[in-house]
């Protein structure tokens, strides 16, 4: 673990990030399905009225509720990837050190964004 941030410090990130990360698996779940057998998650496809004879305005909605989807669970799966990143560099003993220049993120910057992987000066 990294003698940089305290013990304490560190627990309250873990806990923080394991929140983060159980809330985005349940908006993921509005908007996406996990697929098992190929180890990632589907955006969902909703027929409105599956097995009705369907017009072409509502083909088009489905259409439109689907790149929603797709936008929507695109977004939480990054968030999701970057915060088990983060859990796994706490496990590591790596948290905390910007992939840039190496240095330690300020503990500020971790607490607004506890999966930061950059430093302020490097995000610029």
């Amino acid at each position: 673990m990294s003698d940089h941030y305290s013990p304490e410090f560190i627990s309250t990130q873990r806990e923080s990030l394991i929140k983060e990360r159980d809330r985005l698996k349940e908006d993921l779940k509005n908007v996406a399905i996990y697929d098992e057998s190929q180890g990632r998650y589907i955006p969902k496809y909703e027929e409105f009225n599956a097995g009705d004879v369907e017009d072409n305005a509502e083909a088009a909605d489905e259409t439109t509720v689907f790149g929603e989807n797709i936008a929507v669970a695109d977004g939480l799966i990054q968030s999701l990837t970057e915060v088990e990143s983060a859990l796994k560099d706490i496990d590591a003993g790596n948290y905390g050190y910007c992939e840039n220049c190496k240095e330690h993120i300020p503990e500020d910057r971790l607490r607004a964004y506890p999966a930061a992987k950059t430093c302020i000066k490097c995000e610029e």
